[in-house]
């Protein structure tokens, strides 16, 4: 009997780790695709970062950066964050086969995505002028906010397309996509800012880029999903949602409030700092900032592989397998964050005002602080983890906690310290947000990480 009951251990040990190797392997292949497009991407923007910053000078840039910021902090807080809820529910409803139910959550997200984004498109395009005035001291600025405003509606859908595309393992396709998208905005960017179109050249080829390449995702995102549900997602009926209405409803609202942290992190900062410095202090701030997110950029694909595949791997086989395949990412994350870190701190001070030129010299310190923001890479998995165990509503808690600590840490640092305050606040948002992390996943029932550790026997 006990050498049975061996057996069987063994065997199912065999199984698991072949499911584990399996899941990496598909995770290491899909977020491969996306790192070789990310790797061209981050080449192309290394040649057209400086090309942009030294024709516009940190005054345009500044300026550039201020309407892109604004016209996205407004956009992000009337919009609808529908990724994750698609990829949730997408992945469960393929996995059942429940094919009409797949249909019609893609369905719903787009529609959100499009009605709420006519809403706040419209509004901001008829003030314009009153934006330009008020940001810009005059209302020259009203057609440049037009531009950033139209190429924001036409990207609203991008959310849903690219959760699908994702679910359906098109990630070689979105690779291409994403690198084709690079080096058309260099190739534009580049014509309009030697041609001397300056800001609204710059703004003119980053809003072309983005606008065709969301009527692209949106097309083929709609035909393979056709494909493999027989029918188009426009003509799915709402109604067959019923069963998880609640549900859906509920992670919306929670991944709409989670999405405040996003728009602390990429916007807040640079919008909150404009009103205390000057166009040329936002320019260097941006310039640091952009540097060392440079880090983010290279794990973004990992960061969109993993979700998916903890998902499938969750609905397809249970908890069992998580704690070895989190395990895993983790020892590779923190060997791959400390030797990117370490490079781009080392080569800085060298590269920058060679490549950049002697005026933004002063971005260093900036960049140095910022890079501390990079802890939070080491919990990589933590968000999708959470989304999938049914944790919306408590990430979103944790995530809108950090969120609030940078705001408040912004409004009080940015007066005095200027762009120095600004970037302690981006890197306490971070490390408060990691901090809260692991304290609330060390409390998960069921959910062991940690060997040796006793988890709390409550549902959190």
């Amino acid at each position: 009997m006990k050498k049975h009951a061996s057996g069987k251990r063994i065997v199912f040990s065999q199984i698991k780790n072949s499911v584990i190797d399996t899941a990496l392997q598909r995770l290491a292949r899909n977020s491969g695709w996306l790192l070789a497009a990310e790797a061209v991407a981050a080449i192309v923007s290394v040649i057209q970062f400086p090309l942009v910053a030294r024709l516009l000078g940190a005054e345009g840039y500044g300026k550039a950066t201020l309407i892109v910021g604004w016209v996205s902090l407004v956009g992000s807080l009337l919009g609808i964050q529908t990724r994750k809820t698609i990829v949730k529910y997408l992945s469960l409803y393929l996995s059942n086969e429940q094919k009409l139910e797949a249909l019609a959550i893609v369905k719903l997200g787009l529609l959100l995505n499009v009605s709420m984004a006519t809403v706040s498109c419209a509004v901001m395009y008829i003030i314009a002028p009153t934006l330009s005035l008020w940001i810009l001291d005059s209302t020259d600025g009203t057609l440049l906010f037009r531009i950033i405003i139209l190429r924001d509606f036409f990207a609203a859908t991008t959310g849903t397309t690219t959760s699908v595309l994702r679910v359906l393992n098109r990630f070689r396709w979105l690779s291409i996509v994403n690198v084709l998208s690079s080096i058309f905005t260099f190739v534009l960017v580049a014509i309009a800012l030697l041609n001397k179109f300056e800001v609204i050249g710059y703004l003119t080829a980053i809003s072309a880029v983005s606008i065709t390449q969301s009527i692209i995702l949106l097309l083929y995102s709609n035909n393979k999903l056709q494909a493999r549900c027989g029918a188009s997602c426009w003509t799915a009926k709402l109604g067959v949602l019923q069963q998880h209405y609640d549900e859906i409803r509920t992670m919306l609202i929670s991944m709409k409030l989670d999405g405040f942290r996003k728009i602390a992190t990429d916007k807040a900062d640079v919008v909150i700092l404009g009103l205390f410095v000057n166009m040329q202090s936002i320019g260097l701030y941006k310039m640091g900032k952009q540097l060392a997110t440079y880090v983010s950029r290279l794990s973004n694909p990992i960061y969109s592989a993993i979700y998916p595949e903890l998902a499938n791997l969750y609905h397809e086989r249970g908890n069992e397998y998580i704690p070895k395949f989190v395990g895993s990412i983790t020892r590779w994350m923190v060997l791959a964050m400390f030797i990117s870190i370490t490079l781009l701190i080392s080569i800085s001070g060298t590269l920058v005002p060679l490549i950049f030129g002697q005026e933004y010299i002063p971005a260093l310190p900036i960049f140095y602080v910022i890079m501390f923001m990079h802890i939070w890479l080491v919990l990589i998995w933590a968000p999708g983890l959470m989304l999938t165990l049914g944790k919306a509503r408590q990430l979103m808690s944790i995530n809108l906690t950090s969120a609030a600590v940078m705001i408040v840490s912004l409004f009080v640092l940015t007066p005095t310290w200027g762009t120095t305050g600004a970037a302690i606040a981006l890197v306490t948002n971070y490390w408060v947000w990691s901090g809260l992390i692991l304290w609330y996943i060390s409390r998960i029932p069921d959910i062991r990480l940690w060997p040796g550790r006793t988890q709390s026997k409550h549902n959190i």
